[in-house]
C-alpha cells in the first residue's frame, strides 16, 4: 500500500544545500511517502514543523476510493459531460494541448492531509501576530497536508495558547466544520436538534448543539457511534436501520418534529435529505454539511415552508483567494465569526475542556506507519486517527539545529551584484527548467517544448508542490521544486521558461537574465512602470542578452501572409482589431492590481502585433473606456483604443467583455494601397485586391506558439542567436499597454508617447 520512490537525477552536487523533508501523496489509489524539499515561505505565510496531523476516515478516505478507480471508470461516470470536457479542451488547446491535459491528470500525485498542528519555525515578512517557536493549528486541503514541514497562509492557522493540547489540535479543521454547521443552523436554547451521520464531525456538531443548550438526537447506522454518541451527551440516539426511527423522533418531539436537523451523513442518494425533511417541524430548518445527494421529494419540503441551509466548510473565508491566500481579513463588526475565529473559538473549547476530542482519535501512528494508520481506518471503522512526527525522522531531530542555516541559505537573495554573466548555448541537448506550471504552460509551452528536437526539459518549479512533481513526472524532468533560485545556480540549465503570476515575471527575468540564462517569459513582460524602467536599464547594458517575450501573434501563419503583403504598400495602413474577449470576474488572479488586469496581460498581444504590421513607434495614444453603472464591470475590460504611428498608420483596437461567447472572439480588418484584408478568428483570411492564393481557411486556428517557440529554441541553440522578437518591440509593446491601462482606469484621454 505504501510507496517511496523519488523523480531520478536529483543534483547531487547540490545535495549540501538541500533540507528534505518527507510527503504523504495518493497516486491511484495508493499511498506514496516521498522525498520533496523544504517549501519555500512567502511574505504572508508562516512555515511550521509538523507535530501532528489527523486522518479522518470520511474525507479522505473517499479521496482514496476515487483515486482507486480505474480511467474508464471515472470517464463513464458522467460521460456525456466528460465527452463534452475533451471537446471543449479540442477546441480550446488543440489536439496537443488537449491530450497534455488529460495526460497530466491520468497519474497525478495528490497530497493527503487538511488538518494539522506543530510549531512556527519561519515566518514571511508580512505576517504580524506569529513568532517563531509559537504552537499552531493549521487548515486547509493543500495546505495542512501530512507532511514534516508545511507552509500556511495566516488566515489558516491559529496560535495555541497550551501546547499539551497540541495533538488534540490537530483536529481543528474538522471542528471549524462543525462549528460553521451549528453558525448555519442558529440554534437556539431550549430547541431540539437531531444530527444525521455521527462520524467525526457529527460527533463534534452533536457536542456543540448540546452546549447551546439545545436537546439533542443522534442518528447513524452503526451502534458504535449512537454508544459514543450517548457517551459525549447525545439525549437520545436512534439507528438509521430501524424503519421506526422517523416515528420514534416525531414522538419524543411531542408529534412537532424538531426544530433544525444537521446534516453531517455522506450519501449518494436522497434518502438521508428525504429524512431530515419528514423528522423537521413546520417552519425549521435543514441545514446541509455532509456530502449528499440533493434529491427528495417536495411535498413535505414545500407543505412545511422548511429552510434548506448549505454550511460552506470552515466558514467565511471559505474559498475567497484574498482571505485565504491574500491574508486580508473581513472587519470583525461585520463578519463576526470567519473561518479563522471558528478555528480559534474550536481550540478554545478544547483547551478549557469544554468538548471532548480524546474519544473521537482511535489510535496514533507514528508518520513511518502511516499505511498501518490508513489500514486501521478501513478495518475498524474508526472515526479517525492521528499521525505523530516527534520520534521516527532524522529530519524531525535534526530540524532544529539545521532549519536556521539550510532554510536561510534558500531564502538568501541569489547575488546579483556580480557580472552578468554570459550566455552561451549548450554543446549537446538544450536543457530546459520550467518556472510555473499552471494551465497555459500545461497546454501550450510544455508540450511545445517536448515536441522540438534536442531538447530536453530538466527542471519543474511551482509552489504547487504536488503539481510540479506531476509535471516532472510526466515529463521524466530531472528534479523539480519550489525555489526558482536553485535555476539560477544550476549550470546544468540553458533555456528557463517563466510561466508564474505576472506580477512575478520582471524579477524573475533578471534574475535569470543575470545568471547567463536564455529566458522565454509568457507575457507580459512588466506589469509597472517601474518594472519597465528596469528592463529597460537592464537592456542598455546587456545587449546581447537572450530573452523572448511570448507575443506569438505576429508568428501566425496568418499574420506572416499580411506581413508579407503589407510590406510591398505605399500607404500608411488603417487597422481595426475587434477582441470578444469574453467576461471574467474581477475577483480573478489577472483582475488583481498587483498582476496587471486584462489590458496589460492580454491585449499586449496586440499592441505588439500593430508594432509588427506597421514597422513603426506610436506617437499617441487615445483610450475611451466603458464607464461602468455595476461594479462586475471594468473599464479595463472594456474599452477602445487610436494609437497613432511614426509612419502615419492609424491602429484601432475594440476589447470587450461585454459580447456573447457565441460569437468568434478575434476579427482583424486592415486597409491600405486600395487594398483590404480581413482575418477571422485565426480561421479565414480573405484579402480584396490581393492575388486569390491569398485567402486561406483552416480548421483549426494557429495563433503562432509553436513557430515563435521553435524560432527561439533555434536561436538558444547557436552561438550569438539573436531572438525572433527585438528587444526594443518588446519594450515598446509593453510601454503601450502600460499608458493604454493608465488611461482606461482614469476614464479615457490622450497621451503622446515615446
Amino acid at each position: 500500500m505504501l510507496q517511496s520512490k523519488k523523480i531520478k537525477g536529483e543534483r547531487k552536487n547540490k545535495k549540501e544545500k538541500e533540507l528534505l523533508m518527507r510527503q504523504l501523496f495518493l497516486e491511484k489509489g495508493k499511498l506514496l511517502l516521498q522525498n520533496v524539499n523544504v517549501p519555500l515561505v512567502d511574505d504572508g505565510e508562516i512555515l511550521v514543523k509538523v507535530h501532528y496531523s489527523f486522518i479522518s476516515s470520511g474525507t479522505e478516505l473517499s479521496t482514496m476510493n476515487s483515486s482507486g478507480k480505474s480511467l474508464l471508470k471515472k470517464a463513464t461516470s458522467n460521460l456525456s459531460g466528460n465527452i463534452n470536457k475533451v471537446f471543449g479542451a479540442v477546441r480550446d488547446n488543440g489536439v496537443y494541448g488537449a491530450a497534455s491535459l488529460i495526460r497530466s491528470k491520468l497519474n497525478q500525485l495528490l497530497p493527503l492531509g487538511y488538518s494539522c498542528s506543530g510549531r512556527v519555525i519561519a515566518i514571511g515578512k508580512k505576517v504580524e501576530g506569529f513568532k517563531q517557536g509559537d504552537f499552531v493549528a493549521c487548515a486547509g486541503a493543500g495546505v495542512a497536508n501530512h507532511a514534516e514541514v508545511v507552509v500556511v497562509p495566516k488566515n489558516l492557522a491559529i496560535k495555541i495558547k497550551n501546547n499539551s493540547f497540541l495533538k488534540q489540535a490537530s483536529l481543528t479543521t474538522i471542528g471549524a466544520i462543525a462549528m460553521q454547521g451549528a453558525r448555519r443552523a442558529d440554534l437556539r436554547l431550549g430547541e431540539k436538534v437531531c444530527v444525521l451521520g455521527l462520524g467525526l464531525i457529527g460527533q463534534i456538531t452533536a457536542q456543540l448543539a448540546k452546549l447551546s443548550g439545545c436537546e439533542v438526537f443522534g442518528v447513524d447506522i452503526k451502534k458504535d457511534r449512537l454508544d459514543l454518541a450517548k457517551n459525549l451527551g447525545c439525549d437520545q440516539v436512534f439507528s438509521a436501520s430501524d424503519p421506526d426511527t422517523t416515528k420514534n423522533i416525531n414522538f419524543v418531539s411531542s408529534h412537532y418534529g424538531v426544530d433544525t436537523t444537521i446534516i453531517t451523513a455522506a450519501s449518494a442518494s436522497g434518502t438521508v435529505l428525504q429524512q431530515a425533511m419528514e423528522i423537521t417541524r413546520r417552519k425549521g430548518k435543514v441545514v446541509l454539511v455532509g456530502d449528499v445527494k440533493i434529491d427528495f421529494d417536495r411535498d413535505p419540503f414545500y407543505s412545511k415552508e422548511i429552510d434548506l441551509l448549505i454550511s460552506c466548510s470552515y466558514g467565511p473565508g471559505r474559498y475567497d483567494d484574498s482571505y485565504e491566500k491574500g491574508g486580508k481579513d473581513y472587519p470583525y463588526s461585520y463578519v463576526r465569526w470567519t473561518e479563522n475565529r471558528n478555528m480559534q473559538l474550536f481550540m478554545d473549547l478544547i483547551q478549557n475542556e469544554k468538548i471532548k476530542i480524546d474519544p473521537l482519535i482511535s489510535s496514533e501512528y507514528e508518520f513511518n506507519g502511516v499505511s498501518q494508520a490508513y489500514n486501521s481506518l478501513r478495518k475498524n471503522n474508526a472515526l479517525g486517527v492521528v499521525l505523530s512526527y516527534q520520534a521516527d525522522s532524522d529530519f524531525t531531530k535534526d530540524v532544529d539545529q539545521l532549519i536556521d542555516k539550510v532554510y536561510n541559505d534558500l531564502k538568501l537573495d541569489f547575488d546579483l551584484n556580480h557580472e552578468v554573466k554570459k550566455y552561451e548555448p549548450p554543446q549537446n541537448d538544450l536543457r530546459v527548467g520550467f518556472i510555473g506550471v499552471g494551465g497555459f504552460a500545461k497546454v501550450k509551452l510544455l508540450p511545445l517544448i517536448s515536441k522540438i528536437k534536442n531538447t530536453k526539459i530538466c527542471s519543474i518549479v511551482d509552489k504547487d508542490l504536488s503539481n510540479s512533481i506531476n509535471i516532472a513526472r510526466q515529463y521524466d524532468a530531472n528534479y523539480f521544486t519550489t525555489d526558482y533560485k536553485k535555476l539560477l545556480v544550476d549550470d546544468e540549465i540553458d533555456l528557463v521558461v517563466v510561466s508564474t503570476p505576472h506580477k512575478f515575471h520582471t524579477q524573475q527575468t533578471l534574475d535569470l537574465l543575470k545568471s547567463g540564462k536564455a529566458v522565454f517569459v509568457e507575457k507580459p513582460a512588466a506589469v509597472t512602470f517601474e518594472q519597465l524602467e528596469d528592463l529597460k536599464d537592464f537592456f542598455a547594458m546587456n545587449k546581447n542578452s537572450l530573452y523572448c517575450v511570448d507575443f506569438n501573434r505576429s508568428f501566425a501563419p496568418f499574420n506572416l501572409a499580411i506581413k508579407k503583403e503589407v510590406l510591398k504598400r505605399t500607404s500608411p495602413m488603417m487597422i481595426n482589431y475587434r477582441m470578444n474577449a469574453g467576461y471574467i470576474s474581477k475577483d480573478y488572479w489577472i483582475q488583481s492590481q498587483e498582476n496587471g488586469g486584462r489590458i496589460i496581460g492580454e491585449a499586449c498581444h496586440i499592441f505588439e502585433l500593430f508594432c509588427f504590421f506597421t514597422d513603426a513607434k506610436p506617437v499617441s495614444i487615445n483610450v475611451g473606456s466603458l464607464n461602468p453603472n455595476r461594479d462586475d464591470l471594468l473599464s479595463t475590460d472594456n474599452f477602445s483604443v487610436i494609437i497613432t504611428m511614426d509612419d502615419g498608420s492609424c491602429c484601432n483596437l475594440i476589447y470587450s467583455a461585454l459580447g456573447n461567447s457565441k460569437m468568434h472572439k478575434e476579427r482583424m480588418e486592415i486597409f491600405y494601397d486600395q487594398k483590404s484584408i480581413v482575418m477571422r478568428d485565426y480561421l479565414k483570411l480573405e484579402g480584396y485586391g490581393l492575388p486569390e492564393s491569398f485567402n486561406k481557411e483552416v480548421s483549426s486556428p494557429d495563433k503562432g506558439h509553436k513557430n515563435l517557440m521553435t524560432q527561439f529554441v533555434k536561436a538558444a541553440k547557436m552561438k550569438n542567436g539573436k531572438s525572433p522578437i527585438s528587444v526594443e518591440r518588446i519594450l515598446m509593446a509593453t510601454q503601450i499597454s502600460l499608458v493604454v491601462d493608465k488611461l482606461a482606469r482614469e476614464g479615457g484621454c490622450c497621451e503622446n508617447v515615446f
